[in-house]
């Protein structure tokens, strides 16, 4: 039972990681990828949107206040500590600008870049990390094991995945930090949610301002 309950957080992120993969091999389709990505599993948390009852919990003034700092928090110390931290490897700075598009297809790439970052990764990547693994990693009928449960192994083991999913592993170590935090610390996921896509948010209007697109 707890398998099949499993599979409704796992899919998502593995079909994401798949394609992200993928993008490595086709650089010239990185946008047309990210936007298929995107849709896909977008339409996959939207269809099985009655097993995630986490994400329908009331948030608070106070945790939607919190949020918003983790998440500038969080992205202040992304793009403050760039060319300070080791990374895994050097991220390509692909621009849609530079791309044989035409203004329509330039304003696509960079909408649904957004929308993936902003709605679809922030619900994903929350769903899999902080609301299956951490809760699984402590008892493997994880749905059982109550929201933002803390322990030392399940916490930072996460934390330390979550870290090595991205180029920049300082930062990402310490996004993982944050968001699992503010849900230990709020018993909601919306909270750690929110803060995620805050943080992705500003990247983004940070790379269409400045056009340091290898932090897209």
């Amino acid at each position: 039972m707890a398998r099949t309950k499993a599979k409704y957080y796992v899919i998502p992120f593995v079909v994401f990681l798949l394609l992200t993969e993928l993008a490595r091999y086709f650089p010239d389709k990185t946008f047309s990828l990210y936007a298929i990505k995107s849709i896909l599993v977008g339409g996959l948390l939207w269809f099985w949107r009655t097993h995630y009852r986490e994400l329908f919990q009331p948030i608070s003034t106070s945790q939607f206040l919190l949020a918003l700092l983790g998440g500038v928090l969080v992205f202040v110390f992304w793009i403050g500590g760039e060319g300070y931290f080791p990374m895994l490897s050097t991220p390509k700075a692909i621009s849609p600008l530079e791309q044989d598009f035409s203004s329509p297809e330039v304003v696509g790439a960079i909408f649904f870049r957004l929308f993936g970052a902003v709605l679809v990764v922030p619900v994903m990547e929350e769903l899999f990390w902080r609301s299956f693994l951490m809760r699984f990693l402590i008892r493997k009928d994880f749905q059982n094991v109550p929201l933002g449960t803390y322990t030392h192994f399940s916490f930072w083991v996460v934390t330390f995945l979550f870290a090595l999913e991205h180029f920049r592993v300082v930062p990402g170590f310490l996004a993982g930090a944050v968001y699992g935090a503010l849900l230990c610390l709020s018993k909601n996921l919306r909270t750690s949610v929110l803060a995620h896509a805050v943080t992705n948010f500003a990247l983004g209007v940070y790379v269409l301002v400045t056009q340091a697109w290898s932090f897209w």
